[in-house]
């Protein structure tokens, strides 16, 4: 039985951490040994252990808290991965695929990686990732950006993330109700694009639109301009006086419930690879305003949301309040983004990613 070991920098569980743990269970069923390496006595550690899979402990930071300088990384690595005798390892983010790629590979063990953000690198960390055996980018918008910064052509594949499709799940019914119950979940940071969010919000509600927004989400990042961003995002509420039509209902991990209550998700992000709450939202049946962005078209190629330009709140107050005026379009829209996800199972993801590995793993891949 060939052994895969997931190696992740946090411990905490976002979008990147989600979208590997609903494929776990799907990729031991199709023979392999799963592992998870994180850091110990973390969130996602725990989760590991509470799914049933084995997880090991990763430490990347100093006494200090401050993360290990490059070198001592690689070299703690090469002596790790040799312990693990694992068939392949599988760098679960952008950050760990730049450690690992040019680590010294132990007997036949295969070093894979995963890109889930388009961010601008500079040649340096891009040469690192493209000494992987493989590199999957969960879009083609993301592939095709880091190819356009010299990432191997060769050594990278599209792998769109899947989702669960029975966790995630329409209700048997969804009522025409005022005023009607926006939700966002998502980090609350720039790129998310929450601040135009709230001024579609607000616009929308300026020109007669009976809605709420529920904001799900949290701002992890220590920076001072971060920071300051949230802050606003909040002064922002009160000076509009509409704190009781927008909540900051902090992170939640319900998803599946928040998305079956809610009528409509919004996300106005400024970019975003391919959106794990977008799959969950068009599961739940949900109809969705995103912005066109990323590899956000990849998932509603056909209309099956309403697309809008990023940075532009006019068009999202317009898609508001296009969708409160028809609950006929709401449950279209809704029942196009289920129908079209069906095609994104968790199943076929697994399928996939299964006979990538098999691929890399017979004696004759290079």
């Amino acid at each position: 039985m060939p052994s895969v070991v997931y190696l992740c920098e946090y411990g905490t569980i976002y979008g990147g951490e989600n979208s590997m743990l609903s494929g776990l269970a799907e990729l031991s069923a199709r023979g392999y040994r799963v592992a998870i390496a994180c850091p110990p006595n973390s969130l996602l550690a725990e989760k590991v252990s509470q799914l049933g899979f084995e997880h090991r402990a990763v430490i990347w930071t100093d006494d200090t808290g401050k993360r290990k300088p490059l070198d001592v990384l690689r070299a703690e690595m090469r002596q790790i991965a040799a312990d693990w005798q694992a068939d392949i390892v599988h760098a679960n983010s952008l950050s760990v695929s730049r450690i690992l790629g040019p680590v010294e590979r132990p007997g036949r063990t295969k070093f894979v990686g995963h890109l889930r953000d388009i961010l601008k690198l500079n040649r340096r960390v891009i040469q690192d990732i493209s000494q992987l055996d493989q590199i999957y980018c969960v879009s083609g918008a993301t592939r095709d950006f880091h190819i356009a910064q010299g990432l191997s052509e060769e050594n990278s594949q599209v792998l769109h993330n899947g989702i669960d499709l029975n966790a995630f799940s329409p209700p048997e019914t969804r009522i025409d109700r005022q005023p009607l119950q926006l939700v966002y979940i998502g980090q609350l940071v720039m790129r998310k694009g929450v601040d135009v969010l709230l001024e579609g919000v607000r616009l929308a509600i300026d020109a007669g639109a009976d809605i709420t927004l529920d904001l799900y989400g949290e701002c992890h990042s220590e920076k001072d301009e971060a920071r300051q961003y949230l802050a606003d995002l909040y002064v922002r509420v009160d000076a509009w006086g509409l704190a009781s039509r927008i909540k900051f209902a902090g992170r939640t991990h319900e998803a599946t419930t928040v998305l079956r209550d809610a009528d409509v998700l919004v996300h106005a992000a400024r970019q975003e690879p391919f959106g794990r709450v977008l799959l969950e939202a068009a599961a739940s049946g949900l109809p969705i305003i995103a912005t066109d962005v990323g590899g956000t078209l990849e998932i509603f190629p056909d209309g099956e949301c309403l697309l809008v330009p990023p940075d532009n709140p006019q068009a999202i107050s317009a898609a508001i309040g296009k969708l409160c005026g028809s609950f006929t379009l709401r449950r279209r829209l809704g029942l196009a983004a289920r129908q079209r996800i069906e095609r994104l199972g968790i199943s076929g993801y697994a399928d996939k990613l299964a006979a990538s590995y098999q691929k890399l793993l017979r004696p004759s891949a290079k």
